[in-house]
């Protein structure tokens, strides 16, 4: 059985233990578990978001990368559909809340999309919770760029 063969079995059945494991041992699982957080079925869809979580404890570089492409695909510019994107660094916030920091400011900005704003918000508060100091300037700079795009949102 291959690699991503294996890793979507171990998302379908949700076995997380299978799925850091594989994760651990090929990191082009990030690239495939980023792929399932699009399927169809919102059960999967979690799953995989959950495994990109795990994914940034041994992969913190590519996890990174994933967000700030979530980012970008959350901005009407970029002409994508991120809708998994919230849900998906809502997971992140939980066991990597260092590699949103770096976002908060893009995310807080994200808020204006009445379609995006509950959740992001909720992830900013997440990361704020887990990393209060860190997170304090990141949500000055963020309060601060909404402000001037005249879209600022309590957080």
């Amino acid at each position: 059985m291959s690699a991503t063969t294996a890793l979507r079995a171990a998302v379908a059945s949700g076995d997380l233990a299978e799925i850091e494991r594989l994760v651990v041992a090929d990191k082009r699982s990030v690239r495939a578990l980023l792929g399932l957080t699009y399927h169809a079925d919102p059960a999967l869809r979690d799953t995989a978001a959950t495994g990109l979580a795990l994914a940034a404890r041994h992969h913190p570089d590519l996890v990174a990368e994933v967000v700030r492409r979530l980012v970008w695909a959350m901005n009407d510019e970029s002409g994508t559909n991120a809708v998994q994107g919230p849900a998906v660094m809502r997971r992140i916030a939980e066991v990597a809340p260092a590699l949103l920091l770096p976002v908060v400011p893009d995310l807080l900005r994200l808020t204006s999309d009445p379609g995006l704003r509950d959740e992001l918000v909720a992830v900013v508060r997440r990361v704020a919770e887990l990393r209060p100091g860190e997170a304090a300037m990141a949500v000055r700079t963020g309060i601060g760029h909404c402000v001037k795009g005249g879209a600022a949102h309590a957080v």
